[in-house]
């Protein structure tokens, strides 16, 4: 002890692991020596990174704090689509974090998102949403064997208040799916979702079992939870990867009685469509009936059809299918009344399918019935006027004349547009130029005084 060049030449022979052991082993036997030890070592530096990734959650908190109070003074409807500008330069120096670090400030812009949804101030989601999937990038650039406790994150946020919100619980989906690399990930994915209540826990854990081949256990899962027409469809096409072809139609067919229940067990009733929009529609329902028609089962196909046509209403494209395959069966009288009965949802459409039939005397009925509905009142009018020109006349002028007593020049040009298919049928169709002057004319002598009246029919 009394030569210290010994003792620095010992020392200096041995390795750093047999240095770093010896040093480790007389700290935890001599409490002196570890006092000693600590009390001349200088903590490192404080990294770049490590103050900057402070900085960042700070920032995150007091930026929502700022948007918390905003939100107490400036009472606004709540926008899913809302974007804060703010958050996007901090939101791009988290990027250039180290992983660790940059996961931290990801999941801490998440508890913060989530902690405003909680205190009832709902915010836009969209940036939420990207930093889940910023969130899920930096984990799976960990070690497999580290990837455990997000998972356990990510699972458990399923069930926050913020998931009933955009496509927040959407974002969290896709994040656990890009995080199940391997096998071992989804078998432990699956067992932190069994322990949750999220409601379409089950579709996730489907998923993960097809994922994994395990097809026992994805049959269990999705035959135990056939509750939507999605379910049905995969499970369909499940059988279909399969080549099983029967089960492939028995599962369609059995979605299709499904979603026909469930209409029923609704009481649904279908607002009023405008001419030529989209009823809802079913791809179960039409992947059913493609089947049909290219096996050409006349019979199978019309049934399927007026499925279609119970669950997503009557086109008149629809109307005119059923009617050729109705027909060439010989079941149109019973099929007729229950479309038309359907169609009844819709005036408009009813209307068109008079028209297609010709039945011109129920179509001006339907639009007697409806004096205010102006598009069915025009499409009468347009379908009718070759055949019942004076009819057609009739539902025009009371369109004139409602226009004109609403007194005000936006109105007096819908009138004015309106007189325009007048003389179109006087001109055209009934050739009488004479009874059409008359008819300007006099609307004309009427209402001297109103000026902008006069201004839209001045050349007409």
């Amino acid at each position: 002890m009394d030569k210290p060049g010994v003792l620095e030449q010992a020392l200096t022979a041995m390795s750093h692991q047999e240095l770093l052991a010896l040093v480790l082993k007389l700290a935890s036997n001599r409490a002196d020596f570890c006092h000693a030890l600590l009390a001349n070592i200088n903590p490192p530096p404080q990294s770049r990174n490590s103050q900057q990734f402070r900085q960042l959650k700070q920032q995150i908190t007091e930026l929502f704090e700022a948007i918390k109070e905003r939100c107490r003074y400036f009472e606004r409807e709540h926008d899913e689509d809302e974007r804060y500008t703010e958050l996007d330069p901090i939101v791009e120096r988290a990027k250039t974090l180290p992983p660790p670090e940059k996961i931290q400030v990801f999941w801490h812009l998440v508890t913060r998102c989530n902690q405003m949804f909680e205190d009832e101030f709902p915010i836009g989601t969209q940036q939420l949403e990207e930093a889940i999937g910023l969130y899920a990038e930096a984990v799976a650039k960990l070690a497999p064997s580290d990837k455990q406790p997000y998972f356990d994150s990510l699972a458990g946020a399923l069930t926050w208040e913020m998931c009933g919100y955009g496509d927040v619980s959407d974002a969290i989906e896709k994040a656990l799916a890009t995080l199940a690399t391997a096998p071992e990930d989804a078998r432990y994915i699956i067992a932190q979702l069994q322990k949750t209540d999220y409601c379409r826990s089950p579709e996730l854990i489907a998923s993960f079992y097809l994922k994994l081949g395990d097809d026992a256990s994805y049959l269990k899962v999705r035959q135990a939870h056939l509750v939507t027409e999605e379910n049905y469809l995969e499970l369909a096409k499940y059988w279909q990867r399969k080549g099983e072809k029967k089960k492939y139609i028995a599962t369609l067919e059995a979605g299709a009685a499904h979603l026909l229940e469930k209409r029923h067990s609704r009481n649904y009733s279908f607002d009023f469509l405008p001419v030529g929009s989209a009823v809802k529609s079913s791809e179960l329902l039409q992947t059913l009936a493609d089947y049909y028609e290219l096996k050409h089962d006349r019979e199978n196909l019309c049934r399927i059809l007026m499925a279609v046509a119970e669950y997503s209403g009557v086109s008149v494209e629809l109307y005119q299918k059923i009617k050729d395959l109705s027909v060439k069966l010989g079941t149109w009288q019973l099929d007729r009344p229950k479309l038309l009965e359907r169609a009844q949802r819709n005036p408009e459409t009813l209307a068109q399918i008079y028209l297609y039939e010709a039945d011109w005397q129920a179509a001006l009925e339907l639009a007697h019935r409806q004096p205010h509905a102006e598009r069915l009142q025009v499409l009468v009018a347009e379908g009718v006027k070759e055949h019942h020109p004076q009819k057609s006349v009739q539902i025009y002028e009371q369109l004139v004349q409602h226009y004109i007593d609403l007194k005000s020049r936006d109105h007096y040009r819908t009138a004015a547009r309106h007189a325009d298919a007048i003389k179109s049928i006087y001109l055209d169709i009934l050739n009488e130029p004479d009874i059409w002057r008359q008819y300007i004319d006099a609307l004309r002598l009427r209402y001297p005084r109103h000026q902008a009246l006069q201004d839209e029919f001045r050349r007409r």
